[in-house]
């Protein structure tokens, strides 16, 4: 049985995967102004965000999730998330064994949710990074998967698809189904996920609720 970790044994995980290498960059577009970007690359998620309105929204995450070994030698999957924005900061840190959460550590304490506790997340989870490479990989309309951040966890699931002109557009729900919703103090719990995409290229990805509408442009 492999035993909980903490944030003092988190060294312990070795590295197996090699860095990121150059990937893709999208444009977060809100109306016809760009917020800043999404940059990806296999294990790797950075979005800037350095022109909201009045600032009110800047700052920056990063999400990588590399192959590890433990100290024991069991393989798993070690992410990290870090959103830094003036005057807050939080870290997350997610054990995986083939889809299955072992361990959660959030930094401060207080971002932790009910769903920080592994024993409550369902298995079959991607993490953050690994679902990004999901739709990017997909070459079409990917099937449903679910996704967990270190404090909620996500279904996303095909409602329709069409295909025009060489691109194919998804139609896609996504919706918290535990945890706290997204963006406080709206705290979205049922999004609309458009992907567009051009032969096998993800060239567009679209998030919204009701008035609230963000593109992803390649």
């Amino acid at each position: 049985m492999f035993a909980p970790l903490r944030l003092a044994m988190l060294p312990l995980l070795i590295a197996l995967a090699p860095l990121p290498a150059a990937g893709e960059t999208f444009r977060a577009m809100l109306g016809g102004r760009t917020l800043g970007t999404l940059d990806y690359a296999p294990g790797l998620l950075r979005t800037t965000l350095d022109n909201t309105p009045l600032g009110v929204g800047d700052g920056v995450f990063e999400g990588r999730s590399r192959a590890a070994r433990t100290e024991a030698g069991q393989r798993v999957l070690h992410y990290t998330g870090e959103s830094r924005a003036p005057g807050e900061s939080r870290r997350i840190s997610v054990v995986l064994d083939k889809g299955r959460v072992i361990d959660t550590v959030i930094s401060p304490a207080s971002e932790r949710t009910a769903l920080s506790d592994p024993g409550k997340v369902p298995q079959g989870v991607l993490d953050p990074v690994e679902a990004f490479g999901r739709m990017i990989g997909a070459g079409g309309c990917p099937a449903a998967f679910r996704i967990y951040d270190g404090r909620r966890v996500i279904q996303v699931t095909p409602k329709s698809a069409g295909t025009e002109g060489g691109r194919t557009t998804c139609a896609m729900a996504y919706d918290v189904i535990a945890g706290p919703g997204h963006l406080s103090p709206f705290r979205f719990k049922s999004l609309n996920l458009g992907l567009v995409y051009d032969g096998a290229t993800l060239v567009e990805i679209a998030v919204s609720t009701g008035p609230f509408a963000l593109r992803l442009v390649r």
